[in-house]
């Protein structure tokens, strides 16, 4: 039996396949993001693996791991990351594959918590993210352009950059993992 604990459950969705791509382990959240519109199954079925298939494609190896595809389901956009899991030395296992489901937003979120951020100061950046100007931004948080630039200003000082362009980076490095704990130091 496998046992899996995946922090935040309620917006990651986990799926463990085997080297034949067949379904070992699925929670809740990946039955419901890969079955929407429908209810989610209790347990995985064709449908299932119909959807597992058009997302990943093709059998992945250790040469392409971990991949990154993008897929919609329903209205929604979702962050696919393919893992592959190599087998213990000891030859009890066998290679599996894990599948994680996430939206792209979750890296937004975390950023928010680890900073302290406002709402309003994670819609300002969300924007930000898009490409927007202070003028575009102001337009639609219905706010004005220099209270988008004291939010953005107070977002660097709690992130620890000087530019506009360092938040983007903070969200880079914040969707890639490749962040720690000093970088909230600096």
């Amino acid at each position: 039996m496998i046992r899996v604990r995946v922090p935040n459950s309620a917006m990651v969705g986990l799926v463990l396949l085997d080297s034949a791509l067949k379904s070992v382990y699925s929670n809740s959240e990946a039955r419901r993001i890969l079955a929407y519109p429908n209810q989610p199954p209790k347990a995985p079925g064709a449908q299932f693996s119909e959807s597992i298939g058009s997302i990943i494609q093709k059998k992945p190896d250790s040469s392409d791991c971990p991949m990154t595809t993008h897929f919609i389901s329903g209205k929604r956009r979702y962050l696919c990351r393919v893992f592959v899991l190599e087998p213990e030395s000891n030859g009890n296992s066998k290679a599996v594959i894990a599948i994680t489901l996430e939206r792209p937003h979750s890296v937004l979120s975390d950023l928010a918590v680890r900073f302290q951020l406002t709402d309003r100061e994670v819609e300002a950046v969300q924007h930000l993210s898009e490409g927007l100007t202070s003028k575009e931004i102001a337009q639609r948080m219905k706010i004005s352009p220099n209270t988008v630039k004291v939010f953005l200003r107070l977002v660097m000082v709690k992130m620890g950059v000087t530019t506009r362009s360092g938040v983007i980076g903070k969200l880079i490095t914040g969707a890639g993992g490749m962040s720690t704990n000093t970088d909230t130091m600096r």
